[in-house]
């Protein structure tokens, strides 16, 4: 083969190579973003990309000289030595417009991803398809990507990153996917642009109104994780594939162990101060989860949406965990919708990529009134209690001090089988608080003497005499009390234990 052959390739990988061009990379650099190629180079091991689809460009003639790559950057690389396929649209092309040719690379890599059961990441930028080459009835064979990501579904971990402006297509692979982390500033999360609002019903919007990161984190949950730059997000996917394996067939990867705060006299003299023994006293869970697991370090699952339950992965003698913990600062740790809603897709994705779970239980209940039937919340109840059930992962309960109602459920309690159940000593289990409980059995005899707040007083007494964790462990409810110092080796040992009865392979796909 002579060399101008060659010469001619590579003249048409450097010409892929150089995206939209000098100008439209110094104005994507200038709103502090990354381009698609250094995002990649990001997220992967130094050299390990291999890129497929790199000579594409869109068949439209008006387009084919303006479409470098058909706008989107993908392949294959390693992240910590581990094999995963990633996709990053490219917004210097056309404003990161959706080319037919572009899909058809993205659609690959999936099916790639697929074949050979490794993670797929995307990292997106992107408006919806371009109208050139998606008008008309071509329109009808649009929507592979939604069966592609449900094939991928349960059976390999799915992360997103948003790192600018998404409507349509980009937004529905965050929908679908395991993980989504969205930049602040510019990260944008919705059906449709302003554009399309404005000629659709008539509304001029922003679009942050549509679904910028801090309605997409505070109020919608559709992002579980916001950065402040594009390397935090990347870096953000990075963190979180460490505790997945790679996919459904195989455990989660373990890493050496790090020692806890607990493992120290003086860790262990902090956890046992921590949590007051007045249960109207609120104390930091956070602070607690710090001193329990490996190195006090552990990755938030959305953070700022029902912050009265936190959602986190971690690891315990160098196991991947996943904790739900109530967080008693925050409606005093009570479950809500948005909680319900929280628990049960993070419940479900840690069962089906065998990440064991640990409940540190301390709250008052589900929220009641009108407000909260409002949000459907028997349904949404209902709906986690299934999914706690469902999960066939290790599952170790820890009551600290409030286990009430169907809320004790939802957090591991006996009905769920978890593989150990214990409680602090201070801990009380009940249909519903003692107060109430009081109010609703005595109210009228309370009402009728001559001394209510004695009378309240002392049947208050002897409600939570009667709902102590050591009557549930004199009947045989609980596994054991244990004291709060004890409690990392107790759930060490639980999950050590319980290891040799996990299944792996596929189980089953995850509702968005």
């Amino acid at each position: 083969m002579d060399q101008g052959t060659i010469a001619e390739l590579e003249a048409r990988r450097a010409a892929a190579r150089a995206l939209g061009g000098e100008a439209a990379i110094a104005r994507h650099h200038g709103r502090g973003a990354l381009t698609a190629r250094e995002r990649i180079d990001r997220l992967l091991d130094p050299g390990s990309f291999r890129e497929i689809g790199a000579l594409a460009r869109s068949q439209h003639p008006d387009l084919t000289a303006r479409t470098p790559a058909d706008g989107v950057v993908a392949g294959w690389g390693t992240v910590e030595g581990r094999v995963v396929y990633v996709t990053s649209e490219d917004a210097t092309v056309l404003a990161g417009t959706r080319g037919r040719v572009g899909d058809a690379k993205v659609s690959r890599v999936r099916q790639l991803a697929l074949e050979h059961r490794k993670p797929f990441i995307a990292l997106s930028e992107a408006g919806a398809a371009r109208f050139q080459e998606a008008s008309g009835a071509v329109a009808a064979a649009i929507g592979n990507r939604f069966r592609e990501h449900f094939a991928l579904s349960g059976k390999v971990p799915q992360m997103a990153a948003i790192l600018g402006a998404c409507f349509g297509g980009p937004s529905f692979t965050a929908a679908q996917s395991d993980f989504v982390t969205i930049a602040r500033g510019r990260g944008v999360l919705g059906m449709s642009g302003p554009p399309v609002v404005k000629a659709g019903i008539g509304r001029e919007v922003t679009v942050d109104e549509i679904g910028g990161a801090a309605k997409s984190i505070e109020r919608t949950g559709q992002a579980d994780h916001a950065g402040e730059s594009d390397a935090d997000c990347i870096d953000a996917i990075r963190a979180v594939l460490s505790y997945f394996p790679s996919n459904a067939w195989e455990a989660p990867p373990p890493a050496p162990p790090v020692p806890a705060a607990a493992d120290s006299e003086e860790g262990r003299a902090r956890l046992t101060a921590l949590v007051p023994d007045n249960h109207r006293r609120g104390y930091d869970m956070h602070a607690l989860l710090g001193l329990l697991v490996d190195g006090g370090s552990y990755f938030q699952y959305r953070p700022g949406y029902a912050d009265n339950l936190i959602t986190a992965w971690t690891r315990i003698e160098g196991q991947p965990v996943g904790v739900l913990a109530s967080n008693p600062l925050v409606l005093a740790g009570a479950l809500n919708d948005r909680a319900a809603i929280k628990a049960r897709k993070f419940v479900e994705i840690c069962d089906a990529f065998h990440i064991p779970l640990v409940f540190l239980s301390d709250c008052p209940g589900f929220i009641v009134g009108p407000d909260i039937e409002n949000q459907r919340m028997v349904s949404l109840a209902g709906r986690l209690l299934n999914s706690v059930i469902a999960a066939s992962v290790p599952i170790v309960t820890i009551v600290l001090r409030k286990a009430i109602g169907l809320a004790y459920l939802a957090l591991g309690g006996k009905t769920m089988e978890p593989d150990a159940l214990v409680a602090w000593p201070g801990a009380r289990f009940n249909v519903m608080g003692p107060a109430a409980g009081v109010e609703i059995i005595h109210g009228k005899r309370i009402a009728a003497s001559p001394d209510p707040d004695a009378l309240r007083a002392d049947l208050l007494r002897r409600a939570e005499e009667e709902s102590s964790a050591y009557r549930a462990a004199e009947m045989g409810l609980i596994d054991d009390i244990i004291a709060p110092s004890e409690t990392r080796a107790v759930i060490a040992g639980a999950l050590a234990r319980a290891r040799g009865r996990q299944e792996y392979g596929f189980k089953h796909r995850i509702d968005p």
